[in-house]
């Protein structure tokens, strides 16, 4: 797609791109989880719904509870803040899917310590979080508190999990951070641009952390 004149200051899209197709941060996320299916297995958490848990841990998953912050989703099995203390039972997860949520949560550090004690022993946990972003429009703007560089979310995790038990992944780079800004959906462009890395520009940052045995 030809951007046109950035000197516009109207984007493209101020949905994300879902009004165009598929957002170019959920090409980096469900890369993420694709790459870690093997790790969605058991008894699963997910937040909002359970539709990366049905995608990626087809036949592995044995069980799916859905965390939602509010009352009114029928789905949902646990209802709360992430970073309430004890809303999640202890050591009962083998694996969750945080995906674009921590940046939602006013203190993150405690939303991470409430993921590191709802996992077993060997757990894992898989989060996204946004670095390079709009900020949402809808109800989700109020409460959007953060951008994550990757260096902070490796802090973040490892002060809890342990540094060596913490992976973190950056995806991005100019172009798609550009696309991404204005809108531009991922049917919209060339995807082996998005395929470049470069640590400048960060759109998803990834995390896999696992919780010691």
């Amino acid at each position: 797609m030809n951007f046109g004149d950035l000197g516009t200051v109207e984007p493209v899209s101020r949905d994300f791109g879902y009004d165009r197709g598929t957002p170019v941060d959920r090409v980096y996320i469900e890369a993420f989880l694709r790459r870690h299916s093997a790790d969605i297995a058991g008894r699963v958490l997910e937040v909002g719904d359970d539709s990366y848990t049905r995608r990626f841990g087809a036949g592995q998953v044995q069980h799916c509870d859905i965390l939602h912050v509010r009352e009114g989703n029928p789905s949902a099995t646990i209802v709360g803040d992430l970073s309430s203390t004890q809303l999640l039972p202890e050591a009962a997860f083998d694996c969750m899917i945080i995906t674009q949520v921590l940046h939602l949560i006013y203190d993150m550090a405690a939303a991470v310590n409430e993921i590191h004690r709802g996992l077993k022993p060997g757990g894992v946990a898989l989060v996204t979080v946004p670095a390079i972003s709009q900020i949402a429009r809808d109800e989700w703007g109020e409460n959007w508190f953060w951008a994550v560089a990757p260096a902070g979310a490796r802090r973040l995790f490892a002060d809890v999990f342990g540094q060596e038990r913490v992976h973190v992944e950056a995806f991005g780079n100019v172009f798609a951070a550009t696309a991404f800004l204005q809108g531009v959906s991922a049917e919209e462009v060339d995807h082996r641009k998005l395929e470049a890395h470069d640590a400048n520009y960060p759109v998803t940052v990834a995390v896999r952390a696992q919780k010691a045995t």
